[in-house]
């Protein structure tokens, strides 16, 4: 019953932003230590626990084994980002990071074991795959407060780069968005009595994210055998993403009287996100992972976390699905996701040329880095490298042009290729004629040359096809004083102003509605309340 869920394909998703510069490591670095101690609830040692540290950026992993006290220790570690994992036979297992690991430094880790309950197989499956998901989270969700007035973690510049890359990889968790480059089918036409056509069509225009138009077929396919659970939840998952969770709700409370199984947990989570209880949204999505711990249901769990600023917790859910499903392209986004979220800039990057390195032609991992891109100071030569790669796959997509584009401005080793760069914008621009990123980008490259008369144009349509176009007001009042058209500038700076001021305001709007999580880690003796980390 469960949904199938697609690749990774953002052409839907809007062409925006990018992340800071990957910090160089020095030619010679001072070794670097982890140490820390494993004790039960009662905060009694652990002896003989087996410790596992895996290096995020190399791919490596090591192990130690506490002593009688419950202490390991990893010493002469490079700098780089790690994963703790402390295992006992009779415990559940216990993660802690991602812990960013600087030259020379010692870091202490306190992990925690529980003790392991019975676990309770389903019917229907071995117990080996019920018990596949072991270690409790240790991470309790216990309300949701309203983040609009906190500063945020991070610079203004990167905070809404980080929110944007929280909602693109909440919405990897929906199925069926439709390309842009798909134009609508006709509707199935299916015998008013022919309950597997009409469930199929249902399920077709579900996938192409049609949920209204895949209402009537699902409706008369429950209609034909009201029992079927599978036509039920399908007709439920319609009524949510028409747009219609009350409806939806009716429909899963009957299915759950039927059988309690996690594909209907899941469902129920979409519903409670979508009435605005996310608290309760996020329990039935860990419910649905303890009950079947599906690549699917993990990723769900962790973006509902990620979406609502639980960013230390979503880390841990991701970290959890990539050691399961090691080839799943979008968990590795959410881990990069959930790095950059927490400033660590250079993990998230790490992440996400993985995931685009696992699926080079999937547009997915590339739109993500492009993110990370807008706001980087500099260009890593290995971004480069996959840009010019996505624009040599997908010669047809204007965003793997205008993305390898500002791979190459952001480079600039010494030198400036107007003409590449310009060819790639206007190949983006010819794709995707109301490209308004492109002509921005397009107009800053003839700013450089002082080619004003081109930059005001360009800059023009940036305004004109981008929403909210803060920037290329900007740029186009700075071209205007080089122009010494003073009141042309005057203006395009007013606009600014107030284009700005908006953005502003429906940023904290969306944070208001979103709320932010209200998380304890387990050994925090701090209250319940968990605020973003301060810059």
């Amino acid at each position: 019953m469960m949904r199938r869920f697609p690749k990774l394909s953002f052409c839907a998703i809007g062409f925006l932003s990018l992340l800071a510069a990957g910090r160089s490591m020095p030619a010679q670095s001072a070794p670097a230590s982890i140490e820390g101690y494993v004790r039960d609830a009662q905060k009694q040692p652990i002896a003989l626990a087996k410790v596992w540290l895996d290096d995020q950026v190399e791919g490596r992993t090591q192990s130690s084994t506490t002593d009688a006290a419950g202490h390991f220790r990893f010493d002469g570690l490079p700098a780089s980002t790690y994963m703790l994992r402390a295992q006992k036979p009779g415990f559940l297992d216990a993660t802690h990071g991602p812990v960013s690991l600087n030259s020379g430094q010692t870091i202490s880790v306190n992990l925690q074991l529980a003790e392991a309950r019975a676990a309770k197989p389903a019917d229907d499956k071995p117990a080996v795959q019920a018990m596949e998901y072991s270690d409790e989270p240790r991470f309790t969700v216990a309300g949701v407060s309203d983040p609009s007035n906190v500063g945020g973690h991070g610079s203004n510049v990167t905070l809404p780069t980080k929110e944007a890359l929280a909602k693109d990889t909440a919405s990897l968790a929906k199925a069926g968005a439709v390309k842009p480059t798909e134009s609508p089918k006709e509707l199935p036409n299916v015998a008013t009595d022919d309950f597997e056509g009409n469930l199929k069509a249902g399920r077709d225009l579900l996938d192409l994210n049609r949920a209204s138009k895949a209402l009537p077929y699902l409706e008369r396919a429950s209609q034909l055998k009201p029992q079927d659970i599978n036509a039920g939840y399908w007709l439920a998952l319609a009524c949510l993403e028409s747009g219609d969770p009350k409806r939806a709700a009716t429909l899963a409370a009957e299915l759950l009287k039927q059988g309690d199984t996690a594909d209907l947990h899941a469902l129920l989570a979409g519903i409670k996100e979508a009435e605005g209880q996310p608290v309760e949204a996020v329990k039935e999505y860990q419910r649905a992972v303890e009950m079947d711990p599906t690549e699917p249901h993990l990723f769900s769990w962790g973006a509902e976390l990620l979406l609502h600023h639980a960013y230390e917790p979503a880390s841990e859910v991701f970290a959890k699905g990539h050691r399961l499903y090691p080839k799943s392209v979008r968990i590795l986004v959410g881990l990069g996701a959930a790095a950059y979220a927490q400033d660590l800039d250079d993990q998230a990057a790490r992440w996400i040329l993985q995931a685009s390195a696992l699926a080079p032609s999937d547009p997915g991992p590339y739109f993500f880095l492009g993110k990370l891109q807008e706001v980087a100071k500099s260009e890593p030569q290995e971004w480069v490298d996959a840009f010019r790669r996505f624009a040599a796959l997908q010669p047809e997509n204007a965003g793997a042009h205008y993305y390898y584009a500002v791979a190459l401005e952001k480079q600039r080793k010494g030198s400036t290729d107007f003409a590449t760069r310009e060819a790639e914008l206007n190949k983006a621009i010819a794709l995707n004629p109301k490209f308004g990123d492109a002509y921005l980008h397009l107009g800053l490259l003839q700013a450089e040359q002082r080619d004003y008369s081109k930059a005001v144009e360009s800059l023009q349509k940036a305004a004109e096809f981008t929403p909210l176009p803060d920037e290329a007001h900007l740029r186009l009042a700075q071209v205007y004083r080089e122009m010494g058209e003073a009141e042309k500038a005057r203006k395009e700076s007013q606009l600014y102003n107030e284009v700005s001021a908006k953005k502003k305001e429906q940023l904290d709007r969306e944070r208001r509605e979103l709320g932010q999580f209200i998380y304890t880690l387990q050994g925090d003796s701090a209250p319940a309340e968990k605020p973003l980390p301060k810059p």
